[in-house]
């Protein structure tokens, strides 16, 4: 798709309906959309020349020329309302590529754990009362946990960790190691001994605690950017939206009742201002405004790494849509495997390792090789043919108690007109696709409210 160039696209005249979204990640384009769904005209500023933000396309060469893949492995839930939204809204009257399958969460080790069409909360009970490769007293003691947070309505202590509240429900060791760390790890990307344990709630409670649909598991077809950001970016382009790619925005300010957005090539006007970068990002545009933007540099990260295993298009694999890999004790690092198909010449899977810090330097090479012989040995496969591994140093942010929490509107009493979104803006959520796709909405909501001109609801 061509991008607009932002060389003498500066917005002049009447600017009162008039929104710069800054970052083309997940928050910023559901931030645009949104915002253009209500009226307004919208110019949306990338530094990337791409748009997705983390989960962008990646083109990984095994040997037969590139292929398109997502660079890191994304799961939706059927929980995630407002990505299925956003994907609702870019593809109009057709259906999403997505690929949507009840949850049935299976190990290597023999764990079974399928919830079955019923209403809630019945369906999540019978699942935990039916696993397989759980003893009595484990099932009692996950069927205890649930029931004991679902009396409480979901809540927690503040500053209690996920450990804490294992440990304080009695959970068995091995019922942790099988079940709730490599879900709280999946979901959090954060070790159960520092993650926070009210947003750990949060997400069993829209998950497993919800109906039954809630839980499913939601794969794109191809990749995430082909099903939901370039169709978004379509759309947007299509209800009168401007997009910039690779538009490094150098300093942002206030010109009396407008916000001027300064790059090196040109400076853009707008009567209102979303900042839908990673928060460091923010933090270098807003502190010459505001000190108080400090904060937002002070999010600690978690890395995760994906592994990439090919085999040759024909050949025959048995390979499960996914499966949680245990820990076997022999560099078994992997812990979500999911069948990608065939892609070219190419049968791929994706391995998920969260929680990567826990590798120290281990290289990709050696990661890869890891996770390669460890999907061959749990899944009784032949040795993957080649094995690329991408590595997101900045993943997400380290889900903990005591985390900075910054709202929408944090700056907005000193910086009129200004909003932020991201996948960090409070929320009681972990910092995940949705969360981001949420917070830009609100933003966007937040813009309409402050612009009492803006056209009606499309």
């Amino acid at each position: 798709m061509a991008d607009l160039d932002l060389r003498g696209a500066a917005l002049r005249g009447d600017t009162v309906n008039t929104l710069a979204v800054v970052g083309a990640g997940w928050a910023g384009l559901s931030t645009a959309v949104h915002a253009a769904r209500a009226g307004l005209r919208v110019h949306l500023v990338e530094r990337a020349p791409f748009g997705g933000g983390r989960a962008r396309e990646a083109r990984i060469d095994f040997g037969a020329g590139p292929v398109a893949v997502d660079a890191g492995q994304h799961l939706l839930m059927g929980a995630y309302r407002e990505c299925l939204r956003l994907a609702a809204i870019a593809h109009g009257a057709a259906a999403p590529p997505l690929r949507r399958t009840a949850l049935a969460l299976r190990d290597t080790a023999g764990l079974r754990l399928e919830a079955r069409a019923r209403r809630a909360p019945w369906h999540l009970l019978g699942a935990l009362a039916g696993a397989r490769g759980l003893s009595l007293r484990e099932r009692w003691a996950a069927l205890r946990l649930v029931a004991a947070l679902r009396a409480r309505g979901w809540r927690t202590p503040a500053g209690e960790t996920v450990s804490a509240l294992l440990a304080r429900h009695r959970q068995p060791r091995t019922l942790v190691e099988r079940l709730w760390s490599p879900l709280c790890i999946g979901a959090m990307n954060t070790a159960p001994e520092s993650a926070c344990a009210g947003a750990f709630a949060a997400v069993l409670r829209d998950t497993l605690g919800a109906e039954r649909a809630a839980s499913d598991f939601v794969l794109p077809e191809t990749t995430l950017d082909a099903a939901i950001t370039r169709p978004a970016l379509g759309w947007l382009r299509a209800h009168g939206g401007a997009v910039s790619f690779g538009t490094n925005v150098r300093a942002v300010r206030r010109a009396g009742p407008h916000w001027r957005i300064e790059t090196a090539g040109a400076t853009l006007e707008a009567s209102q201002l979303v900042v839908a970068t990673p928060p460091a990002d923010a933090a270098r545009l807003l502190e010459p405004l505001d000190p108080r933007a400090q904060a937002l540099a002070r999010f600690t990260y978690e890395p995760i790494a994906t592994v990439l295993l090919e085999w040759p298009r024909d050949a025959l694999l048995p390979l499960p849509d996914w499966t949680l890999l245990h820990d076997d004790g022999r560099r078994a690092w992997g812990q979500w495997l999911f069948d990608r198909g065939c892609i070219g010449a190419h049968r791929i899977a994706a391995v998920v390792v969260s929680a990567a810090s826990r590798l120290g330097a281990t290289t990709r090479e050696a990661l890869g090789e890891a996770v390669a012989h460890q999907v061959a040995r749990q899944l009784e496969l032949p040795l993957p043919r080649a094995h690329r591994t991408v590595i997101e140093r900045r993943a997400t942010i380290r889900c903990t108690p005591d985390r900075p929490r910054i709202a929408c509107d944090a700056f907005a009493d000193a910086l009129p007109g200004l909003w932020l979104a991201g996948d960090y803006v409070d929320d009681e959520y972990p910092a995940t696709l949705e969360t981001a796709v949420r917070s830009g909405r609100r933003a966007a909501e937040r813009v309409r409210a402050a612009q009492p001109q803006a056209a009606s609801s499309a």
